[in-house]
């Protein structure tokens, strides 16, 4: 077996294990995961030899609220931990008459429960920068890039990601604590053969990933030909199956006995669909969404293909166990979305747009209409005596805020409420003689 092999080989030749391993096309995905699996094992336990690996995780996740995958409350229990072991390990280095062994066993309990916290690969892949670039700015690399592998050569030299993840600025950080800097990252001995072996155990993982995801990457193309579809090309179908394909790498035990094939498959399709969810509509719907529409259209089908009519929503509710007003919510989602505008230019018809009437701008022959209208109502009233002006305006709210009734007006100008009324027809008629043909022609 590789992985007997690779816990065989000493630390600094681990990473020759990958590459025969990607060299060889018979090759079994068990052995690659295994191989895999042992190299970030690896890398794991050398991150957690260093304190600063604790530090940098109660920075990052409790300082910025930031969550993995664990639940919050595991997650709140082992930084707590790591805190609690972590200060522990600080005050015995830094405490009067330094005692070796308290360090050791302190610092010794703190590396037991760094290898249980859930690394993410974007942890660990910082973790490694951020130690890599302590080690180069604190120290002389060419005596370790001369005594080792053109690997460890290359990876110091290559390791120019320090501005793009502001490792600077988080070494600032980490030093404003001001604990002891030796504490942190190791006598200069220690840390030039931790870190030598950090890059060796990286290598072997990260190439053990990329092997792995080249072996299967026929299984991506698979599945891809059996999602396509209009909405999405081919080529960007098989990159958001390689997005699947690399998130079940990370996540497979191949200590559980699966086949990673299969495994895989559920995560290259659950990204396919997804992106092809995404796609499909112009109004995103939620891919949850999107498995209860399907669950309801299938059910509205098999419905049809039996009775031979629309199914009801009372036959829907029964046949899909789903609530009448969450499935009239889904039919609703489920529409198809058309372009107000006719996009072909072949078409002469008529676009949506051109038949939808305006409901917040006035046509502006209703605005012209309006404007004469007011026009010829001022030159009305203004043939008027001053109690029927007041009579008409009162009654019909002209230039005043509300209308008043006949008694109203009466009451006001002290006159019967039949009186106002007849004062209101002499009015009206005056106003007929005069413009009666230019206000009728308004209506």
């Amino acid at each position: 077996m590789y992985l007997n092999k690779c816990l065989l080989k000493p630390a600094f030749a681990i990473a020759d294990t990958a590459d025969e391993i990607k060299g060889g096309a018979e090759q079994c995905n068990f052995q690659i995961a295994s191989n895999l699996d042992a190299g970030k094992a690896r890398l794991i336990n050398i991150l957690s030899q260093f304190p600063a690996t604790a530090l940098w995780l109660l920075y990052n996740y409790e300082a910025n609220d930031a969550k993995p995958v664990q639940q919050e409350s595991d997650l709140t229990i082992t930084l707590a931990t790591i805190k609690h072991h972590f200060l522990l390990a600080s005050l015995a280095y830094s405490g009067s008459g330094l005692n070796y062994q308290a360090v050791t066993v302190d610092k010794q309990s703190l590396t037991e429960i760094l290898q249980t916290f859930p690394f993410s690969l974007e942890d660990l892949l910082l973790l490694t920068e951020l130690l890599i670039y302590a080690f180069k700015t604190g120290s002389d690399c060419s005596e370790v890039a001369n005594n080792h592998s053109n690997l460890v050569a290359k990876r110091l030299e290559g390791s120019s990601r320090c501005d793009k993840l502001k490792l600077p600025d988080i070494m600032t950080s980490l030093r404003n604590h001001r604990f002891d800097q030796q504490f942190l990252f190791l006598s200069a001995a220690d840390m030039q053969t931790m870190v030598t072996e950090m890059i060796f155990a990286e290598h072997l993982w990260l190439s053990s990933r990329q092997a792995l995801a080249e072996t299967n990457s026929g299984l991506v193309l698979y599945l891809a030909n059996q999602y396509k579809s209009g909405f999405l090309d081919f080529d960007d179908l098989v990159q958001e199956g390689q997005t699947g394909l690399l998130r079940a790498i990370d996540k497979f035990d191949y200590r559980l006995g699966f086949q990673f094939s299969t495994y895989a498959a559920y995560w290259i399709k659950q990204a396919m669909s997804r992106a092809l969810s995404r796609c499909e509509r112009v109004v995103r719907v939620p891919c949850g969404q999107v498995a209860n529409i399907h669950k309801v259209l299938r059910a509205k089908s098999e419905l049809f293909a039996k009775t031979g009519k629309e199914p009801s929503i009372k036959e829907l509710v029964e046949y899909s166990k789903i609530p009448a007003d969450e499935i009239d919510d889904l039919l609703c989602v489920s529409q198809t979305a058309i372009s107000l505008e006719n996009s072909d230019a072949e078409d002469e018809s008529l676009a949506p747009l051109d038949s939808l009437e305006q409901q917040i701008f006035a046509a502006p022959i209703q605005k012209i209409a309006q404007s004469e209208l007011k026009t010829w109502i001022g030159k009305a009233i203004k043939i008027l005596d001053p109690r029927e002006l007041k009579v008409i305006s009162c009654h019909f709210g002209l230039n005043t805020d509300n209308e008043m009734t006949l008694q109203e007006i009466g009451a006001e100008l002290h006159l019967t409420r039949e009186r106002v009324r007849q004062i209101q027809v002499m009015a009206l008629k005056k106003i007929k003689l005069s413009y009666g043909e230019q206000l009728m022609s308004f209506l």
